[in-house]
Protein backbone atom coordinates (compact mmCIF):
# COMPACT_ATOMS: atom_id res chain seq x y z
CA UNK A 1 0.00 0.00 0.00
CA UNK A 2 1.27 3.47 -0.86
CA UNK A 3 2.25 5.56 2.17
CA UNK A 4 0.22 8.66 2.97
CA UNK A 5 2.08 11.89 3.73
CA UNK A 6 0.41 15.01 5.13
CA UNK A 7 2.28 18.19 4.24
CA UNK A 8 1.48 21.74 5.29
CA UNK A 9 2.20 24.72 3.09
CA UNK A 10 2.21 22.59 -0.05
CA UNK A 11 0.98 25.25 -2.45
CA UNK A 12 4.32 26.81 -3.35
CA UNK A 13 8.06 26.85 -2.75
CA UNK A 14 9.62 24.11 -0.65
CA UNK A 15 6.30 22.47 0.17
CA UNK A 16 5.26 22.24 -3.47
CA UNK A 17 8.64 20.85 -4.51
CA UNK A 18 8.56 18.22 -1.75
CA UNK A 19 5.01 17.29 -2.71
CA UNK A 20 6.04 16.66 -6.31
CA UNK A 21 9.02 14.48 -5.37
CA UNK A 22 6.96 12.47 -2.88
CA UNK A 23 4.20 11.89 -5.44
CA UNK A 24 6.73 10.84 -8.07
CA UNK A 25 7.87 8.08 -5.69
CA UNK A 26 4.35 6.68 -5.55
CA UNK A 27 3.14 8.04 -2.21
CA UNK A 28 -0.16 9.77 -1.56
CA UNK A 29 -0.41 13.35 -0.34
CA UNK A 30 -2.79 15.26 1.91
CA UNK A 31 -1.99 18.93 1.35
CA UNK A 32 -3.09 21.51 3.93
CA UNK A 33 -2.65 25.21 3.12
CA UNK A 34 -4.58 28.48 3.22
CA UNK A 35 -4.30 29.10 -0.53
CA UNK A 36 -4.70 26.52 -3.29
CA UNK A 37 -2.46 27.55 -6.17
CA UNK A 38 -2.71 26.52 -9.83
CA UNK A 39 0.62 24.71 -9.39
CA UNK A 40 -0.81 22.49 -6.63
CA UNK A 41 -3.96 21.86 -8.67
CA UNK A 42 -1.76 20.88 -11.61
CA UNK A 43 0.02 18.29 -9.44
CA UNK A 44 -3.34 16.91 -8.36
CA UNK A 45 -4.33 16.53 -12.01
CA UNK A 46 -0.97 14.94 -12.89
CA UNK A 47 -1.39 12.32 -10.15
CA UNK A 48 -5.13 11.55 -10.18
CA UNK A 49 -6.41 10.06 -6.96
CA UNK A 50 -3.12 10.59 -5.16
CA UNK A 51 -3.66 14.13 -3.82
CA UNK A 52 -6.26 15.34 -1.35
CA UNK A 53 -6.24 19.12 -1.05
CA UNK A 54 -7.51 20.75 2.14
CA UNK A 55 -7.91 24.51 2.14
CA UNK A 56 -7.41 25.53 5.74
CA UNK A 57 -5.31 27.25 8.37
CA UNK A 58 -2.44 25.30 9.93
CA UNK A 59 -3.04 27.13 13.23
CA UNK A 60 -6.71 26.10 13.34
CA UNK A 61 -7.31 22.84 15.20
CA UNK A 62 -10.51 22.09 13.31
CA UNK A 63 -8.78 22.45 9.92
CA UNK A 64 -5.87 20.30 11.06
CA UNK A 65 -8.22 17.63 12.41
CA UNK A 66 -10.13 17.59 9.11
CA UNK A 67 -6.90 16.98 7.20
CA UNK A 68 -5.71 14.24 9.56
CA UNK A 69 -9.10 12.51 9.37
CA UNK A 70 -8.58 11.94 5.63
CA UNK A 71 -5.74 9.50 6.31
CA UNK A 72 -6.56 5.87 7.07
CA UNK A 73 -2.88 5.44 7.88
CA UNK A 74 -0.80 8.55 8.57
CA UNK A 75 2.68 7.42 7.59
CA UNK A 76 4.43 10.80 7.69
CA UNK A 77 3.87 14.51 8.21
CA UNK A 78 5.95 17.37 6.84
CA UNK A 79 5.36 20.52 8.89
CA UNK A 80 6.50 23.20 6.50
CA UNK A 81 4.13 26.14 7.03
CA UNK A 82 5.93 29.07 8.68
CA UNK A 83 6.16 32.86 8.84
CA UNK A 84 9.15 35.21 9.19
CA UNK A 85 7.44 38.57 9.75
CA UNK A 86 7.88 40.96 11.43
CA UNK A 87 11.58 41.77 11.20
CA UNK A 88 13.28 43.89 13.82
CA UNK A 89 15.85 43.95 16.59
CA UNK A 90 15.11 42.94 20.16
CA UNK A 91 15.03 46.65 21.05
CA UNK A 92 12.45 47.55 18.42
CA UNK A 93 10.24 44.59 17.53
CA UNK A 94 6.80 44.62 19.17
CA UNK A 95 6.27 41.79 21.61
CA UNK A 96 3.20 40.79 19.63
CA UNK A 97 5.55 40.26 16.69
CA UNK A 98 7.38 37.57 18.64
CA UNK A 99 4.08 36.05 19.72
CA UNK A 100 2.78 35.94 16.15
CA UNK A 101 5.85 34.17 14.83
CA UNK A 102 5.87 31.64 17.68
CA UNK A 103 2.13 31.05 17.22
CA UNK A 104 2.73 29.67 13.73
CA UNK A 105 6.27 28.33 13.89
CA UNK A 106 6.05 26.56 17.25
CA UNK A 107 2.67 26.50 18.97
CA UNK A 108 0.79 25.39 15.84
CA UNK A 109 3.36 22.62 15.40
CA UNK A 110 2.77 21.40 18.96
CA UNK A 111 -1.00 21.50 18.39
CA UNK A 112 -0.65 19.59 15.12
CA UNK A 113 1.49 16.91 16.75
CA UNK A 114 -0.94 16.49 19.63
CA UNK A 115 -3.73 15.88 17.12
CA UNK A 116 -1.68 13.63 14.83
CA UNK A 117 0.20 11.50 17.38
CA UNK A 118 -2.44 8.74 17.73
CA UNK A 119 -2.27 7.96 14.01
CA UNK A 120 1.48 8.49 13.81
CA UNK A 121 2.03 6.05 16.67
CA UNK A 122 -0.19 3.46 15.05
CA UNK A 123 1.70 3.73 11.75
CA UNK A 124 5.14 4.08 13.40
CA UNK A 125 5.29 7.16 11.23
CA UNK A 126 7.73 9.97 10.54
CA UNK A 127 7.73 13.67 11.34
CA UNK A 128 9.84 16.12 9.33
CA UNK A 129 9.98 19.61 10.82
CA UNK A 130 11.18 22.32 8.44
CA UNK A 131 13.65 24.39 10.42
CA UNK A 132 16.34 26.93 9.51
CA UNK A 133 19.98 27.73 10.14
CA UNK A 134 18.63 30.97 11.61
CA UNK A 135 17.99 28.86 14.70
CA UNK A 136 21.70 28.06 15.02
CA UNK A 137 23.29 31.54 15.02
CA UNK A 138 22.41 35.08 15.99
CA UNK A 139 21.41 37.21 12.99
CA UNK A 140 20.47 40.84 13.45
CA UNK A 141 16.87 41.65 12.53
CA UNK A 142 15.50 38.10 12.31
CA UNK A 143 15.87 37.12 15.95
CA UNK A 144 12.21 36.25 16.46
CA UNK A 145 12.21 33.89 13.49
CA UNK A 146 15.53 32.37 14.56
CA UNK A 147 14.32 31.86 18.13
CA UNK A 148 11.21 30.06 16.86
CA UNK A 149 13.35 27.70 14.80
CA UNK A 150 15.74 27.04 17.68
CA UNK A 151 12.69 26.13 19.76
CA UNK A 152 11.49 23.87 16.93
CA UNK A 153 14.80 21.99 16.98
CA UNK A 154 14.44 21.45 20.72
CA UNK A 155 10.88 20.24 20.16
CA UNK A 156 12.28 17.71 17.69
CA UNK A 157 14.78 16.39 20.23
CA UNK A 158 12.12 16.14 22.90
CA UNK A 159 9.67 14.37 20.58
CA UNK A 160 12.34 11.79 19.76
CA UNK A 161 12.74 10.98 23.46
CA UNK A 162 9.03 10.98 24.30
CA UNK A 163 7.77 9.09 21.23
CA UNK A 164 10.28 6.30 20.48
CA UNK A 165 7.95 4.59 18.01
CA UNK A 166 8.02 7.66 15.76
CA UNK A 167 10.97 8.88 13.68
CA UNK A 168 11.28 12.66 13.95
CA UNK A 169 13.77 14.83 12.06
CA UNK A 170 14.39 18.58 11.93
CA UNK A 171 15.55 19.77 8.51
CA UNK A 172 17.31 22.94 7.38
CA UNK A 173 16.31 23.43 3.72
CA UNK A 174 18.98 26.01 2.94
CA UNK A 175 18.53 29.54 1.60
CA UNK A 176 15.78 28.88 -0.94
CA UNK A 177 14.24 31.01 -3.68
CA UNK A 178 10.76 31.34 -2.18
CA UNK A 179 8.19 34.00 -1.35
CA UNK A 180 9.74 34.13 2.14
CA UNK A 181 13.13 34.95 0.61
CA UNK A 182 11.49 37.64 -1.53
CA UNK A 183 9.97 39.14 1.62
CA UNK A 184 13.36 39.15 3.30
CA UNK A 185 14.91 41.03 0.38
CA UNK A 186 12.02 43.48 0.23
CA UNK A 187 11.28 44.14 3.91
CA UNK A 188 14.06 42.63 5.98
CA UNK A 189 17.18 43.97 4.36
CA UNK A 190 16.99 47.30 6.19
CA UNK A 191 16.74 45.46 9.52
CA UNK A 192 19.61 43.05 8.84
CA UNK A 193 23.35 43.49 8.49
CA UNK A 194 23.69 44.39 4.77
CA UNK A 195 26.63 42.01 4.32
CA UNK A 196 24.62 39.09 5.71
CA UNK A 197 21.54 40.00 3.64
CA UNK A 198 23.59 40.22 0.43
CA UNK A 199 25.32 36.91 1.16
CA UNK A 200 21.99 35.17 1.69
CA UNK A 201 20.59 36.61 -1.53
CA UNK A 202 23.66 35.52 -3.49
CA UNK A 203 23.46 31.96 -2.17
CA UNK A 204 19.79 31.22 -2.88
CA UNK A 205 19.05 27.74 -4.24
CA UNK A 206 16.09 26.29 -6.13
CA UNK A 207 13.30 24.67 -4.11
CA UNK A 208 13.78 21.29 -5.78
CA UNK A 209 17.05 20.79 -3.84
CA UNK A 210 15.44 20.69 -0.38
CA UNK A 211 12.32 19.18 -1.94
CA UNK A 212 14.33 16.13 -2.93
CA UNK A 213 15.89 15.99 0.53
CA UNK A 214 12.50 16.06 2.24
CA UNK A 215 11.36 13.19 -0.02
CA UNK A 216 14.44 11.22 0.99
CA UNK A 217 13.81 11.70 4.69
CA UNK A 218 10.07 11.03 4.52
CA UNK A 219 10.27 7.87 2.44
CA UNK A 220 13.75 6.46 3.06
CA UNK A 221 15.19 7.51 6.42
CA UNK A 222 15.44 4.82 9.08
CA UNK A 223 14.55 4.97 12.74
CA UNK A 224 18.19 5.75 13.55
CA UNK A 225 17.61 9.25 12.15
CA UNK A 226 15.25 10.19 14.94
CA UNK A 227 16.10 13.35 16.87
CA UNK A 228 18.60 14.56 14.28
CA UNK A 229 18.83 18.09 12.88
CA UNK A 230 20.11 17.85 9.31
CA UNK A 231 21.09 20.35 6.62
CA UNK A 232 19.86 19.91 3.06
CA UNK A 233 23.39 19.10 1.80
CA UNK A 234 24.29 16.65 4.57
CA UNK A 235 25.35 13.26 3.11
CA UNK A 236 22.86 11.65 5.50
CA UNK A 237 20.18 13.38 3.41
CA UNK A 238 21.62 13.33 -0.10
CA UNK A 239 22.75 9.69 -0.01
CA UNK A 240 19.31 8.25 0.76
Amino acid sequence: MSPTVLITGASRGIGLAATEFILADGAKIIALQRTVTPALEALSAKYPGAVQIVKGDFTNAKDVSSAIALADSLDAVVLNAAVNLPYGTIATIPLDGYRGIFEVNLFAVVQFLQLALPKLRKAKGKVVLISSAAGEVGVKGIGAYGASKAALNQLNRTLAVEEPEITTISFHPGPVKTDMADTMQREGKDQMDPTVADALTASLIEADIPGRGIRNLVLRAGADYTGKYLHYDDPLVTSL
